[in-house]
């Protein structure tokens, strides 16, 4: 088995996704989508995951946006399972004829997601707790829903947070794969963002931190094996490395 992944900055991996995806002895194909050439084709692969970045899905006049955009819409109709986070499922959504515009709120740091009554059947999404989750988010758009979408979770501010289209087809708006060090990072890098927030919103965001990772990628390693599961259902429940 071979998943493609589209990596749009190079402080934005995969991270915990890629790792769990390995752990159950799957090949990763990783294209950096800002020096490599997007494939046109995906006869290669049996799934996509499409990572965040600081680019619009709007920005179709780049032809790594462009790319991915058309190679997500192959997806699509040929109901490959897709996997995207942040922009990730934002280009999800524009391929699928969704409109792409700036969020009511900036929604930066830690926000709670609350599951839609459609999450309670579906294979990814009953794992979110009734109550609730906290996860992070790092983005200042969002998309009017897919015509054909379910819609999964939601928040107040901007409620279109995950849905599936084909089975395996997901976009998530949040962030479940990141770690300590690398929402550091992305302070570190986001010049606006830290400006958004202000010292005092980035050290409220830093010192809770902790409080909601453990817990939060544990939630993103129950999605993962489950969309494993889609992908390939005798995958998932082989040992770790596929021994």
């Amino acid at each position: 088995m071979r998943i493609l992944i589209l990596q749009q900055l190079a402080i934005e991996p995969p991270a915990l996704i890629g790792e769990v995806i390995q752990e159950h002895g799957i090949h990763i194909d990783t294209i950096m989508t800002w020096r490599n050439t997007v494939p046109e084709t995906l006869e290669d692969y049996d799934g996509i995951v499409a990572m965040g970045g600081p680019m619009s899905a709007r920005d179709a006049h780049l032809p790594a946006i462009a790319g991915q955009i058309a190679l997500l819409r192959r997806a699509i109709a040929t109901r490959l399972p897709v996997l995207g986070i942040c922009l990730g499922a934002q280009l999800l959504a524009r391929a699928a004829d969704a409109q792409i515009m700036t969020a009511t709120e900036r929604e930066l740091g830690w926000y709670r997601l609350t599951p839609t009554p459609d999450a309670q059947c579906d294979p990814l999404f009953s794992q979110l707790p009734e109550e609730g989750l906290t996860v992070f988010q790092w983005h200042g758009e969002t998309f009017s829903l897919p015509k054909q979408a379910t819609l999964l979770a939601t928040c107040p501010k901007v409620p279109h947070q995950a849905f599936r289209l084909a089975r395996g087809q997901y976009g998530l708006q949040f962030h479940v794969e990141v770690d300590e060090s690398t929402i550091g990072q992305w302070v570190d890098a986001g010049e606006s963002e830290r400006h958004h927030l202000g010292p005092a919103g980035v050290a409220a965001m830093l010192d809770a931190t902790p409080c909601y990772t453990s817990a939060m990628r544990e939630f993103c390693r129950q999605i993962c094996t489950s969309w494993i599961e889609v992908v390939h259902p005798r995958r998932s429940n082989q040992p770790p490395n596929g021994t």
